[in-house]
């Protein structure tokens, strides 16, 4: 059994309020604070590095309508396959 597996194991033994402040404490952990930094400065780099090359699109009044659709349409799709998967 793997670490993760013992931590999964033995927080699903914790009534609601015990689970929850597990969670809060895991956020609020300096390790996870540092994690989520990171990301989040790769990804904004990552964006820069797009605009800098040019790779992005001007949004009109028509197609940002068709933007927002689509984005409906796969958020609708995702939910759709999870109601459909079996649970863990």
């Amino acid at each position: 059994m793997t670490a993760i597996e013992k931590i999964k194991a033995e927080a699903s033994k914790l009534n609601p309020d015990e689970q929850y402040d597990l969670f809060r404490w895991w956020i609020e952990s300096k390790g996870f604070k540092q994690r989520q930094l990171a990301a989040i400065k790769n990804d904004i780099a990552a964006g820069i590095a797009d605009l800098d090359e040019g790779r992005y699109q001007t949004y009109s009044e028509a197609n940002a309508m068709q933007l927002a659709e689509d984005i409906g349409r796969r958020g609708r799709e995702r939910l759709a396959k999870i109601r459909k998967s079996p649970k863990e």
